[in-house]
């Protein structure tokens, strides 16, 4: 048989055995699971030595360790790391973790300020009047669109900020509500997109099995 063949009963096979996970939790669901996460491993692991460790850290402390003498310091935290498999001396590669704990939280904080809060704010500050956003009734829906971007997005912050008052005065509770209510929207939105992006793969999968695998759709 040609690698083509092989290949394709090769996933028909671990699509079958992770189906089967419908009917039961069943060891042939545990083996496809498995072999999912280890070759996810491996591919890691493989791009990380060929495309990080390698060119960026061995290839030059080797070929010009005097030019690249900062990265003796990755190196070394990289090989604290190792001190983890021990339990007694496990404390050694908490300064590594550390390391990598307050650089990705740095990252992520600076990240969300910088791609979604700044520019939330940046897109909320429009204008609200029909004649400056176009004639007829393009303006008048681009002003609608506007006037429901600045309720959402100060409804939203509203709600998420004071919500901890037990009183709360009738205009709190109406800029409440509508931020209760984008909320909902938003939330039930990204389900459905969850929902239909999962749907894809399913109609997918059953495409491979039935036009692929056993030929009875084209």
């Amino acid at each position: 048989m040609t690698p083509e063949v092989v290949g394709t009963w090769a996933a028909a096979i671990l699509t079958l055995m992770v189906f089967s996970f419908l009917l039961s939790d069943n060891p042939l669901f545990r083996l496809a699971e498995h072999l999912l996460v280890g070759t996810t491993l491996a591919y890691a692991t493989v791009v990380a030595v060929q495309q990080v460790l390698l060119p960026r850290l061995v290839t030059p402390l080797a070929q010009a360790p005097q030019a690249n003498w900062h990265l003796f310091v990755p190196l070394g935290l990289g090989l604290l790391l190792f001190f983890k498999v021990s339990r007694s001396l496990s404390w050694v590669g908490n300064v590594s973790l550390a390391f990598l704990f307050g650089v990705g939280a740095a990252l992520a904080i600076g990240g969300g300020l910088s791609s979604s809060l700044l520019p939330q704010v940046r897109d909320t500050i429009v204008s609200l009047s029909p004649a400056d956003l176009g004639p007829g009734t393009s303006g008048l829906t681009s002003a609608l669109d506007n006037l429901l971007l600045v309720v959402g997005t100060l409804g939203t912050l509203a709600y998420f900020n004071f919500t901890a008052r037990s009183r709360k005065s009738m205009p709190q509770q109406i800029v409440f509500g509508l931020g209760r209510g984008f909320i909902m929207i938003t939330l039930g939105a990204l389900f459905a997109n969850l929902a239909i992006s999962r749907l894809s793969l399913l109609l997918e999968r059953l495409q491979f099995l039935l036009g692929d695998w056993l030929g009875l759709i084209s």
